[in-house]
């Protein structure tokens, strides 16, 4: 049989817990971090994404790959040759062709100043050599609690810190 002071001290932790969480703020304060992502564009012959909040710096990372395939599918480059300059990250067809036909999902990565890895996601099409942002599933991108905004306001959304 349940003792009512063990009752009333378990649901007193359980409160205090709940507290604790509501009254500490967001996630990434207590050292989550949220991925990123950014807009993509065609400049001459390559593909370039620009994105808020993201600084200058060397890549850790990339991974392009097809979407929808399996996760231990995916290619990862480590240190490869490129950088982000003034928030915007250009892939030449010398690193990589893209074909005129196709879905995308571009993953990079960069340690930050306090050593921890910051992570870019973009989802985006390529048709008849034309590209187009996609938005990105919950499987692919790391967001806060946000998916109730508007889908028809998503590209001024992208450059919030909610993102989609």
């Amino acid at each position: 049989m349940v003792n009512i002071n063990d009752l009333h001290l378990w649901r007193s932790a359980l409160l205090s817990c709940v507290c604790l969480l509501v009254l500490t703020g967001c996630p990434e304060d207590l050292g989550v971090r949220f991925d990123k992502t950014a807009r993509v564009s065609r400049e001459d012959d390559s593909i370039c994404f620009t994105g808020t909040d993201i600084q200058n710096y060397k890549l850790a990372g990339i991974g392009i790959n097809s979407r929808g395939i399996t996760t231990k599918s995916k290619d990862f480059i480590l240190s490869p040759d490129l950088s982000v300059v003034d928030g915007k990250l250009c892939i030449p067809p010398s690193f990589y062709h893209f074909p005129d036909n196709g879905q995308y999902i571009v993953e990079y990565r960069s340690p930050s100043e306090d050593n921890k890895s910051r992570r870019v996601v973009v989802t985006f099409e390529i048709n008849n050599g034309h590209v187009y942002n996609v938005t990105p599933t919950e499987r692919e991108i790391f967001l806060p609690y946000c998916r109730d905004v508007d889908k028809t306001k998503v590209e001024s959304v992208i450059a919030d810190s909610c993102q989609l």
